[in-house]
């Protein structure tokens, strides 16, 4: 990144102590510490760290400005290669546009660069706060938002960082619980691009059905269809989820399946087939059954898995993987087995990360 942007930024955050004082400025971030290790891909001392400073100012009761510095360092990268330093947000914020407009009256907008919004189970657009050292997904855009009736409504626009003519539209809508048996959300995404194909992907979200009536039993559903703008069929994804809360311990089980035209803005999510993050994408039949609790140990959370995956395609087995997680107020530690029924080799993968904000 440009010398001078990086020195504007410092310069901008040695303000006054009396802007502190009186609330107009806000200083603060956070440093993640992570130890990877897996026996199949080489990551055999995959130490890494990410610093984050953020910075707000409070212009006015109306309107914020946030900027957010991100460093990824790869501990042993040899002559700095593992170093990454980069603006990962920078956006000005109006909590009400009716004060430029009258008629925009409830409406609220963020405007620059920020993070991907996460939608539903991310499975098309995800934040991807898991990567380590090249950050998030973000982009340069605005974000408009506003209520009609119960019904939550944001708006996303952008365009590639890269000063590409790629863009993407988002149209999200969030009912909650006004159809009064479930929460239910819905969204639209397009993407446009100097290419003929305009890609698109419609979404929803049903989650919590039924409610309190069934006795601590969530059901939730997921169901995206994709058309890649080629004149062919679309591409599918399907999720069923179902939890069950007892006194104390949480079970779930759940369903998701990808069909081989599949296709996404965004990779999957971290964990979204296992934490060792073998398999993602397109003709996938992930089968999790999995029980979490913290009544075991004080202080701590357990998470157990047990995830088979297969190809939706053939039916062929692709591999079944254990996932143990324990989390802690300082941070948490993965482990996971992958026992496979391919050519390819099994897998033991750990992760140990911790987090500390300032």
């Amino acid at each position: 990144m440009n010398k001078s942007i990086v020195l504007g930024l410092l310069l901008a955050m040695l303000v006054p102590t009396a802007a502190f004082a009186d609330g107009h400025v806000s200083l603060g971030g956070d440093v993640r510490l992570r130890y990877e290790y897996s026996d199949s891909a080489g990551l055999d001392n995959g130490l890494s760290a990410r610093t984050y400073i953020n910075l707000g100012a409070k212009i006015d009761d109306n309107t914020q400005f946030t900027s957010q510095v991100r460093h990824g360092y790869a501990f042993s990268a040899a002559g700095g290669t593992g170093d990454n330093f980069d603006i990962q947000q920078s956006y000005l914020s109006m909590a009400d546009l009716g004060s430029m407009a009258g008629f925009l009256g409830g409406w609220s907008m963020d405007i620059g660069r920020m993070n991907n919004p996460n939608l539903g189970s991310g499975r098309v657009i995800n934040s991807a706060d898991w990567n380590q050292l090249n950050g998030p997904n973000n982009h340069d855009g605005l974000k408009l938002s506003s209520t009609f009736g119960g019904v939550g409504f944001d708006l996303h626009y952008w365009g590639g960082n890269d000063g590409s003519d790629s863009n993407a539209m988002i149209f999200n809508f969030n009912l909650g619980d006004m159809s009064g048996f479930a929460n239910v959300g819905f969204y639209y995404v397009s993407e446009g691009g100097p290419g003929a194909a305009d890609p698109g992907w419609m979404a929803f979200n049903i989650d919590n059905i039924g409610g309190d009536a069934l006795m601590g039993l969530d059901l939730g559903i997921e169901y995206i269809s994709f058309d890649a703008d080629s004149g062919g069929d679309d591409g599918t994804l399907t999720a069923i989820t179902v939890g069950y809360a007892l006194d104390q311990f949480n079970l779930h089980v759940s369903n998701s399946v990808t069909d081989d035209l599949w296709a996404s803005v965004n990779n999957d999510p971290h964990g979204t087939h296992g934490i060792a993050d073998l398999v993602s994408g397109a003709d996938i039949d992930n089968t999790t059954i999995g029980v979490s609790t913290d009544a075991l140990m004080e202080g701590v959370g357990i998470t157990l898995e047990f995830i088979t995956l297969a190809t939706d395609s053939t039916g062929d087995d692709i591999g079944t993987e254990m996932d143990l997680i324990l989390d802690f107020s300082c941070g948490s530690l993965g482990y996971a087995s992958f026992s496979s029924d391919t050519a390819a080799p099994d897998v033991d993968y750990i992760y140990w990360q911790s987090s500390y904000d300032f």
